[in-house]
Protein backbone atom coordinates (compact mmCIF):
# COMPACT_ATOMS: atom_id res chain seq x y z
CA UNK A 1 0.00 0.00 0.00
CA UNK A 2 3.01 2.32 -0.26
CA UNK A 3 2.92 5.10 2.30
CA UNK A 4 -0.83 4.83 2.92
CA UNK A 5 -1.98 4.08 6.43
CA UNK A 6 -2.25 0.37 7.17
CA UNK A 7 -5.89 -0.74 7.46
CA UNK A 8 -7.06 -1.68 10.91
CA UNK A 9 -7.29 -5.34 11.93
CA UNK A 10 -10.90 -6.42 12.34
CA UNK A 11 -12.57 -8.70 14.87
CA UNK A 12 -15.61 -10.85 14.12
CA UNK A 13 -17.89 -10.41 17.13
CA UNK A 14 -21.19 -11.81 18.33
CA UNK A 15 -22.16 -8.41 19.71
CA UNK A 16 -22.36 -5.08 17.93
CA UNK A 17 -18.87 -3.52 18.04
CA UNK A 18 -18.54 0.07 19.19
CA UNK A 19 -16.06 0.81 16.41
CA UNK A 20 -14.77 -1.00 13.31
CA UNK A 21 -15.62 -4.68 13.29
CA UNK A 22 -17.78 -7.42 11.83
CA UNK A 23 -21.10 -8.06 13.56
CA UNK A 24 -21.95 -11.80 13.46
CA UNK A 25 -24.72 -12.35 16.05
CA UNK A 26 -25.10 -15.98 15.01
CA UNK A 27 -21.72 -16.94 16.51
CA UNK A 28 -23.22 -17.80 19.89
CA UNK A 29 -25.69 -20.21 18.25
CA UNK A 30 -22.95 -22.41 16.79
CA UNK A 31 -21.81 -25.61 18.50
CA UNK A 32 -18.17 -26.21 19.32
CA UNK A 33 -16.00 -26.71 16.27
CA UNK A 34 -14.60 -24.84 13.25
CA UNK A 35 -16.94 -21.85 13.17
CA UNK A 36 -16.29 -20.94 9.54
CA UNK A 37 -17.60 -24.31 8.36
CA UNK A 38 -20.32 -24.74 10.99
CA UNK A 39 -21.91 -21.46 9.93
CA UNK A 40 -22.43 -22.95 6.45
CA UNK A 41 -24.22 -26.03 7.81
CA UNK A 42 -27.91 -26.21 8.77
CA UNK A 43 -27.15 -25.93 12.48
CA UNK A 44 -28.20 -22.27 12.69
CA UNK A 45 -30.12 -19.91 10.42
CA UNK A 46 -27.36 -17.33 10.08
CA UNK A 47 -29.34 -14.65 8.28
CA UNK A 48 -32.45 -15.06 10.41
CA UNK A 49 -30.36 -14.58 13.56
CA UNK A 50 -28.69 -11.54 12.03
CA UNK A 51 -32.05 -10.08 11.03
CA UNK A 52 -33.43 -10.52 14.54
CA UNK A 53 -30.33 -8.95 16.10
CA UNK A 54 -30.45 -5.99 13.72
CA UNK A 55 -34.11 -5.35 14.49
CA UNK A 56 -33.21 -5.35 18.19
CA UNK A 57 -30.47 -2.73 17.88
CA UNK A 58 -31.12 0.77 19.07
CA UNK A 59 -31.71 2.97 16.03
CA UNK A 60 -28.31 4.64 15.96
CA UNK A 61 -25.62 4.99 13.37
CA UNK A 62 -22.99 2.23 13.17
CA UNK A 63 -20.99 3.54 10.22
CA UNK A 64 -17.86 1.50 10.95
CA UNK A 65 -19.58 -1.84 11.52
CA UNK A 66 -20.05 -4.49 8.84
CA UNK A 67 -23.01 -6.83 9.13
CA UNK A 68 -22.01 -10.45 8.44
CA UNK A 69 -24.43 -12.03 5.97
CA UNK A 70 -24.58 -15.45 4.32
CA UNK A 71 -24.88 -14.10 0.80
CA UNK A 72 -25.32 -17.49 -0.92
CA UNK A 73 -28.59 -18.01 0.97
CA UNK A 74 -31.34 -18.37 -1.70
CA UNK A 75 -33.85 -16.90 0.77
CA UNK A 76 -31.89 -13.70 1.37
CA UNK A 77 -33.85 -10.77 -0.06
CA UNK A 78 -31.43 -7.90 -0.57
CA UNK A 79 -34.13 -5.23 -0.58
CA UNK A 80 -35.65 -6.41 2.71
CA UNK A 81 -32.27 -6.80 4.42
CA UNK A 82 -31.17 -3.40 3.13
CA UNK A 83 -34.21 -1.77 4.73
CA UNK A 84 -33.42 -3.37 8.11
CA UNK A 85 -29.75 -2.38 7.87
CA UNK A 86 -30.62 1.22 7.12
CA UNK A 87 -33.04 1.41 10.05
CA UNK A 88 -30.22 0.18 12.31
CA UNK A 89 -27.86 2.79 10.88
CA UNK A 90 -25.54 0.21 9.31
CA UNK A 91 -24.01 1.09 5.97
CA UNK A 92 -21.65 -1.82 5.35
CA UNK A 93 -21.93 -5.57 4.79
CA UNK A 94 -19.65 -8.54 4.31
CA UNK A 95 -20.15 -12.05 2.94
CA UNK A 96 -19.33 -14.05 6.01
CA UNK A 97 -19.58 -17.00 6.27
CA UNK A 98 -18.38 -17.47 2.72
CA UNK A 99 -18.94 -20.48 0.47
CA UNK A 100 -15.67 -19.57 -1.24
CA UNK A 101 -13.75 -21.56 1.36
CA UNK A 102 -15.22 -24.68 -0.29
CA UNK A 103 -13.49 -25.93 -3.41
CA UNK A 104 -13.38 -28.89 -5.75
CA UNK A 105 -16.42 -30.88 -6.81
CA UNK A 106 -18.55 -29.57 -3.95
CA UNK A 107 -17.98 -25.99 -5.09
CA UNK A 108 -18.94 -26.91 -8.65
CA UNK A 109 -22.12 -28.61 -7.42
CA UNK A 110 -23.07 -25.53 -5.39
CA UNK A 111 -22.51 -23.23 -8.36
CA UNK A 112 -24.54 -25.47 -10.66
CA UNK A 113 -27.44 -25.14 -8.21
CA UNK A 114 -26.86 -21.35 -7.97
CA UNK A 115 -25.92 -21.70 -4.31
CA UNK A 116 -22.22 -21.02 -4.62
CA UNK A 117 -19.68 -18.29 -5.22
CA UNK A 118 -21.46 -16.83 -8.24
CA UNK A 119 -24.60 -16.14 -6.22
CA UNK A 120 -22.51 -14.76 -3.37
CA UNK A 121 -20.70 -12.33 -5.69
CA UNK A 122 -23.96 -11.30 -7.35
CA UNK A 123 -25.61 -10.51 -4.01
CA UNK A 124 -22.63 -8.45 -2.88
CA UNK A 125 -22.84 -6.49 -6.11
CA UNK A 126 -26.52 -5.80 -5.38
CA UNK A 127 -25.65 -4.45 -1.93
CA UNK A 128 -22.97 -2.23 -3.48
CA UNK A 129 -25.47 -0.94 -6.03
CA UNK A 130 -27.86 -0.21 -3.16
CA UNK A 131 -25.27 2.11 -1.63
CA UNK A 132 -23.68 -0.17 0.98
CA UNK A 133 -19.95 -0.43 1.52
CA UNK A 134 -18.81 -3.99 0.89
CA UNK A 135 -15.96 -5.86 2.53
CA UNK A 136 -15.57 -8.95 0.37
CA UNK A 137 -14.32 -12.30 1.62
CA UNK A 138 -12.75 -14.35 -1.15
CA UNK A 139 -11.07 -17.70 -1.54
CA UNK A 140 -8.91 -16.77 -4.52
CA UNK A 141 -7.13 -13.88 -6.16
CA UNK A 142 -9.33 -14.20 -9.25
CA UNK A 143 -12.61 -13.92 -7.33
CA UNK A 144 -11.14 -11.10 -5.25
CA UNK A 145 -10.34 -9.16 -8.42
CA UNK A 146 -13.92 -9.64 -9.65
CA UNK A 147 -15.28 -8.35 -6.34
CA UNK A 148 -12.94 -5.37 -6.50
CA UNK A 149 -14.30 -4.44 -9.92
CA UNK A 150 -17.87 -4.74 -8.64
CA UNK A 151 -17.55 -2.15 -5.89
CA UNK A 152 -15.88 -3.75 -2.87
CA UNK A 153 -13.99 -1.36 -0.59
CA UNK A 154 -11.62 -4.07 0.57
CA UNK A 155 -10.93 -7.79 0.28
CA UNK A 156 -10.40 -10.48 2.93
CA UNK A 157 -8.57 -13.55 1.66
CA UNK A 158 -9.76 -16.75 3.34
CA UNK A 159 -7.13 -19.52 3.39
CA UNK A 160 -9.75 -22.24 3.89
CA UNK A 161 -10.64 -24.18 7.03
CA UNK A 162 -7.75 -25.41 9.14
CA UNK A 163 -6.89 -29.06 8.62
CA UNK A 164 -5.87 -31.28 11.52
CA UNK A 165 -2.77 -32.12 9.45
CA UNK A 166 -0.07 -29.48 9.93
CA UNK A 167 1.30 -30.21 6.46
CA UNK A 168 -2.00 -29.22 4.88
CA UNK A 169 -2.14 -26.08 7.03
CA UNK A 170 1.38 -25.21 5.89
CA UNK A 171 0.38 -25.70 2.26
CA UNK A 172 -2.70 -23.53 2.79
CA UNK A 173 -0.47 -20.81 4.24
CA UNK A 174 1.80 -20.93 1.18
CA UNK A 175 -1.21 -20.80 -1.14
CA UNK A 176 -2.60 -17.81 0.76
CA UNK A 177 0.70 -15.97 0.41
CA UNK A 178 0.72 -16.62 -3.33
CA UNK A 179 -2.89 -15.45 -3.65
CA UNK A 180 -2.01 -12.25 -1.80
CA UNK A 181 0.87 -11.59 -4.20
CA UNK A 182 -1.47 -12.15 -7.14
CA UNK A 183 -4.09 -9.81 -5.70
CA UNK A 184 -1.48 -7.08 -5.53
CA UNK A 185 -1.20 -7.28 -9.32
CA UNK A 186 -4.95 -7.52 -9.90
CA UNK A 187 -6.28 -4.85 -7.56
CA UNK A 188 -5.18 -1.83 -5.55
CA UNK A 189 -7.72 -2.46 -2.77
CA UNK A 190 -6.48 -3.22 0.76
CA UNK A 191 -6.31 -6.96 1.33
CA UNK A 192 -6.68 -8.47 4.78
CA UNK A 193 -6.11 -12.10 5.71
CA UNK A 194 -8.69 -14.17 7.56
CA UNK A 195 -7.12 -16.18 10.39
CA UNK A 196 -9.59 -19.00 11.09
CA UNK A 197 -9.69 -21.20 14.16
CA UNK A 198 -7.02 -23.89 14.13
CA UNK A 199 -4.21 -22.03 12.37
CA UNK A 200 -1.02 -20.91 14.04
CA UNK A 201 2.33 -19.90 12.61
CA UNK A 202 1.40 -21.45 9.25
CA UNK A 203 -0.15 -18.12 8.25
CA UNK A 204 2.75 -15.91 9.36
CA UNK A 205 4.19 -15.56 5.86
CA UNK A 206 0.83 -14.57 4.40
CA UNK A 207 0.13 -12.18 7.26
CA UNK A 208 3.39 -10.38 6.51
CA UNK A 209 2.06 -9.66 3.00
CA UNK A 210 -1.45 -8.64 4.08
CA UNK A 211 -2.71 -5.18 4.93
CA UNK A 212 -4.30 -6.44 8.13
CA UNK A 213 -5.91 -9.46 9.76
CA UNK A 214 -9.47 -10.59 10.48
CA UNK A 215 -9.95 -12.81 13.52
CA UNK A 216 -12.67 -13.99 15.84
CA UNK A 217 -12.88 -11.63 18.76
Amino acid sequence: MGTAQRPRDLDILGHAPAGPGIFAPWLEALPQGPRDLLALLPVADVNALTLTALEGLEPAAHPQMHAALFCADPFLRVRDMADVLRRAGIGAVTNFPTVQMIDGETARDLDSADLGARREIRVLQQFAQAGFRVLAFTGSAEAGAVLARQGAEGVVLHPGPASADWRMRTAAGRDAAQALRSLRHLSELPVRLMCPDGYGTELDGALALADGAVRYG
